[in-house]
């Protein structure tokens, strides 16, 4: 194979690269019901995480309160069996100095702890609404996720005949032509060799569209041999 059937092969190989790097951002691209989906799910689950959050500490601080409800009054019914045997008035009624301060921190925390168990109770309302909402949207995001997997499967399976095509290919042309061709198409994301564009009397480069030097484009179509863009770096071709 000449150096000008090697560059017609070369650009053939570079068609089959750039649709295997189609197939490959197809694979990647996630349906926008998916997308919406999962937002969703997401969504739910942080609403859920942060109520469960509240309705914990909630539950903590009524557990905090209660315990210390049911220790003043123990101490309020201590101070009253103290009162009942009193010996005197003066200890009976400093005792039921006592027994109105700790009547008074109780009502206190009574009052505290009605709006707890109306929060409580209201939060685990919103959590149960959550995850029965998490439950009716279970069915459709794994639908959703199914369908997407076939798809990628669909598509790797095409992307792997192609790339047996691919490789077919690049088995003709040598093989320091095909590394000096990757590297490139690795800088240049995506090509790595570009038609010679003829307009007139004025050569231009098929990929960055500069004028190329009647030099440069004599030898693209008298050598055959590999001749880069000077603006570039792509390889040049003739074309057919």
């Amino acid at each position: 194979m000449n150096g000008s059937d090697s560059l017609a092969q070369l650009f053939h190989l570079q068609d089959k690269d750039l649709e295997l790097d189609r197939i490959k951002e197809e694979e990647d691209r996630i349906p926008e019901e998916l997308v919406a989906a999962r937002k969703r799910w997401v969504a739910l689950q942080d609403e859920l995480e942060g109520l469960q959050d509240r309705l914990q500490e909630s539950r903590l601080e009524y557990s905090r309160n209660d315990l210390q409800h049911k220790d003043l009054t123990a101490k309020r019914s201590r101070a009253q069996e103290s009162q009942r045997n009193a010996q005197s008035a003066r200890e009976q009624t400093q005792y039921e100095n006592v027994i109105q301060q700790f009547k008074g921190l109780i009502e206190e925390l009574e009052e505290a702890m009605l709006p707890l168990l109306d929060e409580i109770e209201r939060l685990e309302g919103e959590v149960a609404r959550v995850k029965a909402e998490l439950e009716a949207e279970r069915p459709r995001l794994e639908e959703l996720e199914a369908a997407n997997e076939a798809r990628i499967a669909k598509l790797e399976a095409t992307y792997q005949e192609k790339l047996t095509e691919r490789n077919q290919i690049a088995a003709g042309i040598p093989a320091t032509l095909v590394r000096e061709y990757e590297s490139i198409r690795k800088a240049r994301k995506g090509t790595g060799v570009a038609k010679m564009l003829r307009g007139g009397s004025v050569y231009r480069c098929g990929a960055c569209n500069v004028q190329l030097p009647m030099h440069v484009a004599q030898q693209v179509i008298q050598s055959g041999k590999v001749v880069r863009c000077p603006a570039c770096g792509r390889i040049l071709w003739k074309g057919e």
